[in-house]
């Protein structure tokens, strides 16, 4: 049995929604993704009912920055930077790095968490939330 490690794991990302770049500096990264519920009880039934609803997902991508931090580590951490996002952003997010298991949707980074700690890598923490269509071929 064959089991995936962090190391495989990796992010793809594009501002303009077209093609997505690589974002080298990446640590890790963690999504949720969420499905409404909705209930669907008969007036007089014994046991409730429920069906699938709205399907939505947000997470967090943890960067490594340094001061050759590769334009597209800029572009990622810049666009919670951007107050007139449309939601358009290219995310995938890989599971392998042969990129055949990923999680690919539009998105909109709503913040970014920087810090900096003496002898330590300094780290940013961008958080996301979907837009649209959530594709997984895991």
């Amino acid at each position: 049995m064959a089991f995936y490690r962090g190391e495989q794991g990796s992010v793809k990302f594009d501002d303009a929604g077209t093609t997505t770049a690589t974002i080298a500096s990446t640590r890790s990264w963690s999504m949720t993704i969420e499905k409404d519920v909705l209930e669907t009880t008969a007036l007089g039934a014994t046991y409730k009912s429920n069906i699938g609803g709205l399907i939505a997902g947000s997470g967090s991508v943890e960067l490594i920055y340094s001061a050759s931090s590769a334009d597209e580590t800029n572009t990622f951490i810049e666009a919670a930077n951007n107050p007139t996002d449309q939601g358009g952003a290219a995310f995938e997010l890989f599971l392998d790095t042969t990129g055949t298991k990923k999680i690919i949707f539009n998105g909109l980074i709503t913040s970014a968490d920087y810090s900096a700690t003496v002898g330590e890598l300094e780290v940013i923490t961008c958080n996301f939330v979907t837009t649209g269509t959530i594709t997984t071929s895991i």
